[in-house]
């Protein structure tokens, strides 16, 4: 049964025209594309988790700071990327310079893990 047709209280099937009552009603219902639907929710609800996710986030910068914190040398090269520790989000920053008095061809690298949400130090790690 589609817009065309309609079935009576005795079985019958009679056409629906824009003029009977069921035909607007009937109409809006089969009109409507319910996978159309159920992709437009979807698709919104992923935009206002999307949004949220980076409007609670720490920014790069911010992260960097953190971690600048916890070395006791000037870095020469800093580098920030968003990574995932287990189950936390954290932005994983290394820095890379030398200690003072440090002869040029000896480095030291530190690895920070700051939580994205919080700013939290999550982890150190130093080679």
């Amino acid at each position: 049964m589609g817009i065309e047709s309609s079935r009576t209280s005795s079985g019958r099937i009679r056409p629906l025209t824009p003029g009977s009552p069921f035909f607007s009603r009937r109409a809006a219902i089969v009109r409507r594309r319910p996978g159309a639907v159920i992709v437009l929710v979807v698709g919104a609800m992923l935009a206002s988790c999307m949004h949220g996710a980076t409007a609670t986030e720490i920014t790069r910068e911010h992260a960097i700071e953190i971690a600048r914190r916890e070395v006791s040398f000037q870095p020469d090269r800093v580098d920030a990327v968003r990574a995932m520790s287990g189950v936390t989000p954290v932005w994983r920053v290394t820095l890379r310079g030398r200690l003072p008095g440090q002869r040029p061809p000896l480095f030291e690298t530190v690895l920070v893990a700051v939580h994205r949400r919080t700013g939290a130090v999550v982890s150190i790690a130093r080679g």
